[in-house]
Formats: structure tokens, sequence, C-alpha cells
């Protein structure tokens, strides 16, 4: 199953973003809001031939953070497509593109408390520090 964006599939992430924040629904519609990035940064440390050329102790390569395939962060929700065997039912949507890490974090906190995660029934257990069930409408 791919990741949905206004009635489209995406297959390839678009040039120009950091990432995406996403609700998925679950196969008795119960949402799950949360934010993916396209890549990860990952520090390398160079040996004493490869530095022979440069200066440069540490060198930053980008890899994919494997997007395609990700269902979220969200143990229970993780458990709960295990213990089903298959994620028939289930839609991945994508809800806005972000081109920066500080946009993207904005973004879903934006989702949540717009969406009401924490007083609705949602896969979300807790937005910034605010804990479903601690806090009362």
């Amino acid at each position: 199953m791919n990741w949905i964006f206004k009635k489209k599939e995406i297959r390839v992430a678009p040039k120009g973003f950091y990432g995406f924040v996403y609700v998925i629904i679950d196969d008795k519609g119960i949402p799950y809001w949360g934010k993916k990035a396209f890549q990860h940064k990952r520090k390398r440390r160079l040996g004493k031939k490869a530095r022979k050329s440069t200066r440069k102790r540490v060198v930053v390569e980008h890899k994919d953070s494997g997007w395609k395939d990700y269902w979220g962060s969200c143990k229970p929700l993780l458990e709960y497509i295990k213990k089903r065997g298959s994620t028939e039912g289930f839609q991945r949507v994508i809800l806005k593109f972000c081109k920066d890490r500080q946009s993207l974090s904005y973004w879903e906190t934006h989702y949540l408390f717009t969406e009401k995660a924490i007083f609705i029934d949602s896969w979300n257990g807790h937005v910034l520090r605010f804990f479903k069930g601690r806090i009362h409408e």
C-alpha cells in the first residue's frame, strides 16, 4: 500500500521537500497523525587514508529514511498491525509536504491540535507534553 496525496499515489519523494505530515487510518476508522522525513543525515568519520586530500574529519551522508514502508512510531498501532497480519483496509494519507525540519514539526503539532487528537478516539497518546486522559476539554 502506497502513500496517498490528494487522491494520487506517491511513490517518489518530491524534489525540494524535507518530509511530510500524515494520517494513518486503521480498518476501524481510528486515526494516527505523525511526521516523516524523506532522508536522514548521517555523520561518518574519515580514516587517515581518506583524509589525505582534505582536512575534513567527518563527512555528512544522506540516507533514505524508509518512508515508503513506514507505518508510524506508535507501538500499539504497530502491534495491532502485526496481530492482524496485514494492513488491508488501512489508509496512509499525506496531509502536507514540508520544506524543512522546523516546518515539519510545526505542521504535525498543528494537525494534532486542530483535530483534537488527545480528546478523540485516536492512536496518538500525547501531543507535546499533553497526555491523553490528563487534560479535559
